[in-house]
């Protein structure tokens, strides 16, 4: 009988030691003191009613006993962003009267994870909650595993190719373009995009605009070791469909590859030097189900990246012929289908005039080669215009095809100062970014065929930018 009375105390003092209040704990002080429970029940009781509780400390486990360590990462960018527009027409009739474009959006929502299972293999993910691009298939920025050893690392999996100083990591001494988070400009430049963003505009072939050259691929890539000093140097061998789903462009699909290489000086994290050049070939607009030219691209990307002391310095050349277009113009360069040789150029003059505050002056140009581009190609978020009275003449020549492109952008970068340990840390973890661009594109296109030598248009965009990164 005593020892099921001892049972039932011990039970309800650990049901109301639950929230393991003092008085709880009085009462089983008490029940310690008539020798009815022992202190070592006392504690047992103190603590499963804890566990039990709100108050109890929680914890995150990994699923493989293999994985030695786990990283979850994001980052997060809100906008805004105001669009003028203004145009002059192959006849010499310049007008201005057109509606302001002005939003807030989220540009940026990304989420990375981060594996590490020893002997050199690693694996990540990132995704974008964004939904900015038009397929969800594109919010998967990157998923590979890797496998590093003394020789360098293979990647298998989803990700961008080498191709574009605001794009990638070209050189492992400088992490301008590892990540969007990195840029200098609110917005990459207008020829950057024009490679980097995905294939449009094509009908019944290879008649688009953007080239999507240096997009997301599925295949292998290989990195040499890094190194401050010397050559790094890299190889990829992918799928030509912009699409880690490939279903639609079953019996479609070829094989693009990819080479890099680029030499490296350094002597501290203030005076770096890095030139090199990428090459790549890819077969034209692989990812859309109805595809039936056989273009094909070879391009060659030289680059300069430069740091000497506050100022950095960054240049490159960009060059693609695209063999076998479909014009969709018969007579065009002799045939219907023919040749193009896009063209561009991005300089970026950045200087930190202190830990905190930095200037940023960048400068593009994009000449197409009668491909075409339109405004919305390479400027995020334009959308062809109105006037503001309401008066005939609608969208007027801005969602026209041009031949070329110049823009000019200037922008300031904040950078809050934040504690890294003991260190006060200033980068991108927490920063604003304002920036205001000219966009002038020239000379209406229409699959070849020139309409408008005469006609240009003029995008005045205003972006800032809020990022935090953690």
């Amino acid at each position: 009988m005593k020892h099921n009375l001892k049972s039932m105390l011990i039970a309800a003092a650990a049901i109301t030691a639950v929230t393991a209040s003092a008085q709880d704990k009085a009462t089983l002080d008490l029940l310690v003191s008539k020798g009815v429970i022992t202190p070592e029940e006392r504690a047992k009781t103190l603590e499963s009613g804890f566990n039990a509780s709100v108050d109890a400390p929680k914890s995150v486990s990994i699923k493989e006993a293999t994985t030695k360590n786990f990283t979850l990462g994001a980052y997060f960018q809100t906008f805004y962003e105001n669009f003028s527009y203004s145009q002059t027409t192959a006849a010499g009739v310049s007008s201005s009267n057109y509606r302001t474009q002005s939003d807030f959006i989220i540009r940026r929502l990304y989420l990375t994870l981060d594996a590490n299972l020893g002997e050199g293999f690693t694996s990540s993910i990132s995704y974008d909650l964004s939904g900015q691009f038009p397929s969800t298939a594109y919010n998967l920025d990157r998923a590979i595993i890797s496998a590093t050893s003394s020789l360098g690392t293979i990647d298998a999996g989803w990700k961008k190719v080498n191709w574009g100083i605001e794009e990638v990591p070209l050189s492992s001494i400088f992490k301008d373009g590892s990540s969007s988070s990195n840029l200098y400009g609110v917005e990459r430049s207008n020829a950057d995009r024009y490679w980097q963003e995905s294939e449009n505009g094509s009908t019944n072939g290879s008649n688009g605009r953007r080239l999507g050259f240096g997009f997301h691929h599925l295949g292998l890539f290989y990195t040499s070791p890094a190194t401050k000093n010397g050559f790094e140097y890299g190889a990829s061998v992918v799928n030509a469909a912009s699409s880690y789903v490939l279903a639609p462009t079953k019996g479609l699909n070829d094989v693009d590859y990819y080479l890099n290489a680029l030499y490296n000086f350094s002597s501290d994290d203030d005076h770096k030097f890095a030139i090199g050049v990428n090459y790549g070939h890819d077969r034209y607009n692989e990812a859309t189900a109805a595809f039936s030219s056989y273009a094909t691209m070879d391009g060659f990307n030289p680059f300069i990246m430069a740091k000497y002391g506050n100022w950095t310095f960054q240049a490159q050349y960009l060059s693609t012929k695209v063999d076998s277009t479909y014009d969709n113009v018969a007579g065009v360069n002799g045939a219907a289908y023919g040749n193009h040789t896009p063209t561009g150029q991005t300089y970026i003059l950045a200087y930190r005039f202190s830990p905190n505050w930095e200037g940023v002056a960048r400068f593009d140009h994009l000449d197409t080669d009668r491909r075409g581009v339109q405004i919305g190609d390479v400027i995020r978020d334009f959308g062809t215009v109105n006037v503001n009275d309401g008066s005939a003449g609608g969208a007027g020549i801005s969602g026209s095809s041009f031949n070329s492109t110049d823009s000019y952008y200037l922008g300031v970068n904040y950078y809050f100062s934040l504690k890294a340990g003991s260190k006060d840390y200033a980068g991108k973890n927490a920063k604003i970014m304002v920036g205001y661009q000219q966009s002038i594109f020239k000379d209406i296109v229409s699959g070849g065929a020139v309409t408008g030598a005469g006609a240009s248009a003029t995008v005045n965009e205003l972006r800032v930018c809020a990022q935090l990164a953690w």
